[in-house]
């Protein structure tokens, strides 16, 4: 069986005051460089996180306003009797694009 004296042993301190601390100073430097380091990822991830929920906040608002344009144009021709089925595709396209935006994925019903 191993021994357990030799575990957890500090490495005993320099006698030499400089050395000392010269090695507190890279110790210090070394915790600051990790610090600015983490806060630079931080940032750059808020940053990322910013930007995908501004374009998904543009996709919405252009899924929106075609899901207005299908439907006025599914009563205009349900009004006139022409162009129904390709009226009713569009609506049923922008629809599913608006589900998807809002819930992260496409319904069945979905036409691709």
């Amino acid at each position: 069986m191993p021994s357990r004296r030799g575990r957890n042993k500090q490495q005993p301190e320099h006698p030499d005051p400089i050395v000392r601390f010269a090695t507190a100073l890279k110790q210090t430097e070394e915790r600051e460089k990790a610090e600015r380091q983490r806060i630079k990822a931080e940032r750059e991830e808020a940053a990322r996180q910013a930007r995908l929920a501004a374009e998904h906040a543009e996709a919405v608002r252009v899924a929106t306003l075609e899901l207005g344009a299908a439907i006025a144009a599914a009563r205009a021709a349900r009004s006139t009797g022409r162009g129904v089925p390709e009226a009713d595709l569009a609506w049923s396209r922008a629809k599913a694009r608006m589900i998807e935006l809002e819930t992260g994925e496409r319904p069945d019903w979905g036409i691709d």
